[in-house]
């Protein structure tokens, strides 16, 4: 055994056992019940949400499409929503633009969203055979890129929204960073859907769930452990969401 690999099997040890830790916890989270949930997509890229919580003509942004937009296409399937996919790996963009094709409603913007327009440094993969990107020190390498970075409200101004109904946020890290500048009640969202990373600490991600909550979201599905799904609910009952 080289040196490298004495030196660096400790750490992939530790990294290990605590995204064991964080994806335990979060496993633990309590879920209302009483709604009808539905799971989207391929076993890879899916998500669950409230079935009929979009409708006909419904706004859709899912941020992160990594290789696989078998959700964001199945949101049009069933229920004849718009959606705008966002990613800033053009490979990702060619592969979804080409399971897309002829397919009407579907749009997708080459960006990283980010707190503020502008460019971005973005980790590659340590994996040679994956081009996801972080810019979140996500992954094992010290390579960087830059990348485009762009602000959901001026995506939206881009797009000429008013309004999001669901909002799917997978950004490889930095939603520690990015999901406490949302004012989600603001932009129309009725459901947030978020994988959360161990780049942040349990406390990060429950503090992040706690922000949440204030701003009326419930906890109401899951995609273990990491896909975490929130529906909005009315004003007057968000006092009383349960604190994890």
């Amino acid at each position: 055994m080289n040196a490298t690999v004495r030196k660096l099997r400790p750490a992939k040890v530790r990294r290990a056992v605590r995204r064991r830790a964080f994806e335990w916890r979060l496993g633990r989270l309590p879920i209302e019940s009483g709604h009808q949930i539905v799971e989207l997509g391929s076993a890879y890229g899916g998500w669950r949400i409230p079935d009929g919580s979009v409708g006909a003509g419904g706004i859709c942004y899912c941020v992160g499409a990594g290789g696989d937009v078998s959700f964001d296409l199945e949101l049009i399937r069933r229920y004849g929503a718009v959606v705008r996919t966002v990613d800033p790996v053009g490979a990702y963009e060619a592969q979804a633009l080409e399971a897309a094709a002829g397919v009407s409603g579907f749009s997708f913007r080459r960006a990283a969203v980010t707190t503020a327009d502008g460019p971005i440094r973005m980790q590659t993969h340590h994996e040679p055979g994956s081009r996801s990107l972080s810019a979140a020190g996500l992954y094992e390498t010290d390579e960087w890129i830059e990348a485009v970075g762009r602000t959901i409200p001026s995506l939206m101004d881009e797009f000429g929204d008013d309004r999001i109904d669901l909002l799917k946020v997978d950004v490889e890290g930095i939603e520690y960073e990015l999901v406490p500048t949302l004012d989600l009640v603001a932009l129309g969202v009725s459901v947030f859907a978020i994988q959360l990373h161990h780049t942040g600490t349990v406390r990060d991600a429950l503090g992040l769930v706690r922000g949440l909550g204030a701003q009326g979201f419930r906890l109401v599905a899951q995609r273990p452990a990491v896909k975490l799904t929130f529906a909005r609910v009315p004003s007057s009952a968000s006092a009383r969401l349960a604190t994890p």
